[in-house]
């Protein structure tokens, strides 16, 4: 159950008791899926101004459904004998905790099975949506889920109910979605899906100054500075994290124009900057 529902992955949050989204009837009859898709990925947050965003989900009905159709790992060895679970019901998913959510920002979950937790039933279409005002940075914020999954079967004639953790000894850790904060000015600069490099702040500079980039990926970028005649004066190679990255820049530069570049497996990015003491 190493894929456990991708579908679960924005079924979130705290316990309300009203109703505040609608899942969208045309899913009715589909797979599990969550929309939007990470592909898409959720609307933009602006900071200081109120967020609503809805998500449509479709729980699995099994185990094998849940695994996305992959059931090479969906076997239990007992006694001897490999047992296939997965045509096993899922009963419920949890979501056990949140990661890197803003602050401000709450995620919820509907039709709950119980009040005291994000506790939904499999084979269900259902929604979820985020709220709030956040004023925290602009950037791009990776959320990570810690889902959990129970189900229950038979293995050779005793009837077995089990759950996620207590039979590989962890959650299901669910990545991909991202809460990307802009402001009015910057709206447009961050997109999560998208390799770019930003102005660099101060622009004109005495040789301090920040220059950050966006990476929709985990990846090693090559950074070098040339002056004006195309030689290299700085290089440095970094292990960029999936969101928003920073470059500090400390170099006794002289006074003239420069060119900073990242470069990654696909492309190559180049902005100006200027030095002036």
């Amino acid at each position: 159950m190493k894929k456990i529902l991708l579908a679960f992955t924005l079924i979130l949050g705290y316990s309300n008791m009203y109703s505040q989204c609608t899942p969208d009837p045309q899913y009715q009859d589909s797979s599990y899926a969550i929309w939007p898709d990470t592909i898409q990925n959720l609307p933009s947050v602006l900071q200081g101004q109120s967020y609503n965003t809805t998500l449509t989900v479709k729980t699995p009905a099994t185990l094998l459904e849940a695994n996305g159709g992959d059931s090479s790992i969906l076997y239990i060895d007992t006694f001897g004998i490999s047992t296939f679970v997965g045509g096993w019901p899922v009963d419920s998913m949890e979501l056990v905790q949140v990661n890197g959510l803003p602050n401000g920002l709450n995620l919820n979950c509907e039709s709950l099975l119980n009040m005291s937790s994000c506790m939904l039933p499999g084979d269900i279409l259902t929604c979820a949506y985020v709220d709030g005002t956040t004023n925290d940075p602009i950037g791009i914020y990776p959320i990570e889920l810690l889902v959990n999954v129970y189900t229950h079967g038979s293995i050779l004639i005793f009837p077995v109910s089990t759950d996620l953790y207590s039979a590989l000894g962890s959650y299901e850790s669910i990545t991909g979605y991202n809460i990307v904060i802009s402001n009015t000015s910057s709206y447009e600069v961050f997109n999560s899906n998208k390799f770019t490099l930003l102005q660099n702040v101060p622009n004109p500079s005495n040789g301090n100054t920040i220059i950050k980039f966006n990476t929709p990926n985990t990846e090693n970028i090559s950074f070098n500075i040339t002056n004006m005649f195309g030689k290299i004066i700085y290089s440095k190679e970094i292990e960029s994290i999936s969101g928003l990255n920073t470059i500090n820049i400390n170099e006794k530069l002289s006074s003239g124009i420069y060119t900073y570049s990242i470069k990654n497996d696909e492309k190559m990015l180049s902005k100006r900057m200027v030095i002036s003491k």
